[in-house]
């Protein structure tokens, strides 16, 4: 009786140490390496930092392959667009550099906080800034209009509270906080404790898309109750068409400036290695901002 007993025990115990795999929390999953392209290519690194964000800080899949144009463009040593082809093009639509992360003839930061001889940055990171939470209410019908007051720049930090580079507001217009060439952390994953005492300041480009969201009720729920209050759902889709325009431009700028394409990333990705990470940018559809960056880079070669 008693080693019947026993083997059900050890059973038992299997049977929930496999389940808690299943469970396991989000900071544990692979986290990406963050190493030069000499060691992984700027491919492969990016199809692991564009893994699909999931709710509660969850991501998919590394990626079997780069959607059009990334998966040419990650693979040239250089850039094949020229500031003179760009300054043309952000004349023609009205944009300005300083709107954009500053001026092109300017570099972008370097790595160990703009060391003169380190390498210039090297990631783009995509951002959403969760804000605000509506809790149980609906998103309200005007989020991707001017009359919004979270499409107001006034309603995000500045100076040494900026949330990132840039800000892309659900208009498609953007604002440069901190210029490109200013070396400045977004994540958990670019700490000190992570990653060594300034080694990844100035190895990143952060950009903010504004996006609200609301909680996300417990199964069998139909909203959330107090104290509960996370902020999982998102807008569906999550980003305006002229949002991802003004990121592709921006990402283009940055890449001139770099001289190299840089690698995207999001930022749920990258805080995989802290427990407690970001989730954002949610319902972000990369098949789509690719189209999108695609169209705008046939406009500027033309």
């Amino acid at each position: 009786m008693f080693l019947f007993t026993q083997k059900r025990f050890f059973l038992f115990v299997l049977i929930v140490g496999m389940f808690l795999i299943f469970l396991k929390p989000v900071y544990a999953a692979e986290p990406c390496q963050i190493v030069p392209t000499s060691q992984i290519s700027s491919i492969d690194q990016a199809k692991c930092l564009l893994r699909q964000p999931k709710i509660f800080g969850n991501v998919g899949l590394t990626l079997t392959s780069l959607p059009a144009p990334f998966d040419q463009l990650l693979t040239r040593p250089t850039i094949d667009i020229s500031k003179e082809q760009l300054r043309r093009y952000l004349q023609a639509q009205g944009i300005n550099e300083a709107d954009i992360g500053g001026s092109l003839d300017n570099p972008v930061s370097r790595t160990n906080n703009n060391n003169p001889s380190a390498e210039l940055a090297r990631y783009f990171i995509i951002h959403d800034t969760s804000t605000p939470n509506f809790v149980n209410d609906p998103f309200p019908n005007n989020i991707n209009e001017a009359s919004w007051r979270f499409n107001n720049f006034n309603q995000y930090g500045s100076g040494d509270n900026s949330p990132a580079h840039i800000i892309i507001n659900r208009v498609g217009d953007s604002v440069t906080r901190k210029d490109f060439n200013t070396p400045w952390r977004s994540t958990k994953r670019e700490s000190d404790q992570f990653c060594g005492v300034n080694k990844c300041k100035g190895l990143f480009l952060a950009v903010e898309l504004v996006q609200p969201r609301k909680c996300q009720p417990n199964a069998g729920q139909i909203q959330c109750s107090p104290p509960r209050k996370n902020d999982a759902k998102s807008p569906d889709p999550g980003f305006t068409k002229a949002q991802l325009d003004r990121l592709a431009v921006v990402y283009v700028a940055a890449s001139v400036r770099r001289g190299k394409w840089l690698i995207p990333a999001f930022h749920v990705v990258l805080d995989q290695i802290v427990q407690g990470g970001h989730d954002d940018p949610q319902n972000f559809n990369l098949d789509q901002w690719s189209k999108q960056l695609n169209d705008i880079l046939t406009e500027i070669r033309s």
